[in-house]
């Protein structure tokens, strides 16, 4: 899985994006299929955000975003929501395509 980050005029130190890294690849294997992930951290004054997409065949995309006062806790939360989506959409029936 490719993953890639994006981060303008913010210094992020290695182990932040490591560490980013190394959460993206232990959420994927909870994502059946998956193709790739883009990392965007964002920052705002004293807000920080990360917000993680996370693309599968067929064009279907996860997207988890969260912020924070610090970027650890920002990307925690991100990778709990991508997680709790990924749970959600194996249990969701396969969506049909009505034929015409």
């Amino acid at each position: 899985m490719e993953i890639s980050f994006s981060h303008r005029g913010i210094d992020l130190t290695e182990s932040m994006l490591k560490k980013a890294e190394r959460a993206i690849q232990r959420a994927s294997e909870r994502i059946p299929r998956a193709t790739g992930a883009h990392v965007r951290f964002n920052q705002k004054g004293a807000e920080r955000r990360v917000e993680i997409v996370v693309t599968a065949p067929r064009g279907s995309r996860l997207v988890a975003t969260d912020s924070g006062r610090h970027w650890g806790p920002a990307l925690d939360g991100a990778l709990t929501k991508l997680v709790r989506q990924a749970s959600k959409e194996r249990r969701t029936p396969a969506r049909r395509v009505a034929e015409a």
